[in-house]
């Protein structure tokens, strides 16, 4: 009896030392690992743009237990939202797109992770550096809500007005110094048969964009910066009202193409590109979207939103905003494997990846220089480079979309004759003090 409990104890206590050493080992915190990862743990990485999932070939070589399928969906709203509700989101998510998530909702309900680890991670490349230590300076702002980041927005977009370099060239037209010259500019366009200015009147927003742009390099940074923290009377500064004023000269000089008011932004891109119009306002993802369309020898170009005089406060000022935000959810499952794929995407080589394939620029230092640019993007690089500690930046479109969206709605009433210019100011302030009482609206304030 006792030899057989002796035998049954060695029998039970072998099998639970046999247990312990075959427990799974968590890995320590390294450099080369920051954040502990499994590398035999699956990554479920979800992307609106293919360049979001360049990355699996780096951290598949690293962790090459990892299964990682990055997939590409256009419906990222009505996929995702319910499995935040679930508490099953994915491990990393690239949100951008007509289907983007309502990134507010999501802080306000704690589904997001706190990115501040990545960035003071070692960074993939140089151990001895931090990811933050390899990204564009101020690039980061637009992820940080109350002072947390929580998210990473990718892709540096670099706001202008396009054109072709060639066609100018032909035409013996230079690229406008003021916005008298832009208008000088076009009145030629349209004495030569060519619809000077187009814009995509379905998506006013653009237009939007350049005024808010042209203000801010007629009266400095504080306009936008007053806009975004809802200070009263923000959109009541002269230098708006300057600015909606000078806009609103392409309608009545008739300086806009035919059917502006009715093109979507391929419309009005397709124009642009078929030499129908002369200029348009848009971001440089442009090249990207009409990958395929651009005409041989077009030189697909982009030139700075031109000051109203020759005396402006930012010169050589510039809209640049961080965009393509990167984030990782506060539930997902391989959390870990969520930020440790966010530090390969901000890696030099898949940096170059991307601007390479997609023809725009990273918030990555660096990551364009050396590649074989084509105009457009060559031209937008410059542009930055140029503009120095003169970037504008607004991110009230972000904070609060909806009356981004009004805003914008206003503005192209406002072009189409449908409002005038006090009407269009009043109605936009309006909004922006009704938003700024509404206390079941987050607010949020930038320095």
């Amino acid at each position: 009896m006792l030899k057989r409990r002796t035998l049954l104890q060695g029998a039970v206590a072998g099998a639970l030392l046999s247990g312990c050493t075959k427990a799974p080992v968590a890995p320590a915190v390294s450099p080369e690992n920051p954040f502990t990862v499994d590398g035999n743990a699956p990554v479920d990485v979800v992307i609106t743009e293919e360049y979001g999932g360049f990355a699996a070939a780096a951290y598949r070589k690293k962790y090459a237990g990892a299964t990682i399928t990055p997939k590409l969906s256009t419906q990222l709203l009505d996929e995702l939202m319910p499995r935040f509700a679930t508490g099953t989101p994915p491990d990393v998510v690239l949100s951008t797109g007509d289907q983007k998530l309502e990134l507010g909702r999501l802080i306000k309900d704690g589904q997001l992770a706190d990115l501040q680890q990545l960035l003071d991670a070692p960074s993939w490349d140089d151990q001895s550096a931090k990811v933050k230590d390899h990204l564009l300076p101020d690039m980061l702002d637009a992820g940080s809500f109350d002072g947390m980041q929580r998210t990473i927005n990718y892709i540096s977009t670099v706001y202008g007005i396009w054109y072709s370099a060639s066609l100018f060239q032909r035409n013996g037209w230079q690229v406008p110094q003021t916005w008298p010259d832009l208008l000088a500019l076009g009145a030629d366009m349209k004495a030569a048969g060519l619809g000077p200015f187009i814009y995509a009147g379905t998506h006013p927003y653009y237009l939007l964009e350049l005024v808010l742009t042209l203000a801010a390099k007629t009266g400095g940074p504080d306009v936008t910066k007053r806009i975004d923290n809802l200070e009263d009377g923000a959109w009541k500064d002269e230098n708006l009202t300057r600015a909606i004023n000078a806009v609103g000269e392409l309608t009545k000089r008739g300086l806009l193409a035919t059917g502006t008011a009715q093109y979507d932004h391929i419309g009005s891109q397709k124009r642009l590109l078929a030499s129908k119009a002369g200029m348009l306002p848009c971001g440089n993802w442009l090249e990207n979207e009409m990958k395929g369309l651009v005409p041989d020898g077009f030189a697909l170009t982009v030139f700075a939103v031109p000051p109203l005089d020759s005396s402006p406060a930012l010169a050589s000022g510039l809209h640049v905003a961080a965009t393509a935000p990167l984030l990782v959810p506060e539930k997902a499952k391989n959390k870990a494997g969520g930020l440790e794929y966010l530090r390969a995407l901000l890696s030099a080589d898949v940096a170059a990846q991307v601007s390479s394939e997609s023809k725009q620029l990273t918030i990555v230092r660096g990551s364009a220089d050396g590649l074989e640019l084509t105009t457009a993007l060559s031209s937008a690089r410059d542009l930055l480079s140029a503009a120095g500690d003169q970037v504008i930046r607004w991110y009230f479109d972000t904070w609060y979309p909806a009356f981004a969206t009004a805003a914008a709605d206003a503005t192209g009433q406002f072009m189409a004759g449908g409002l005038q210019q006090s009407e269009w100011t009043a109605r936009i302030q309006a909004a922006a003090d009704k938003l700024k009482k509404d206390d079941a609206i987050t607010k949020y304030r930038r320095d």
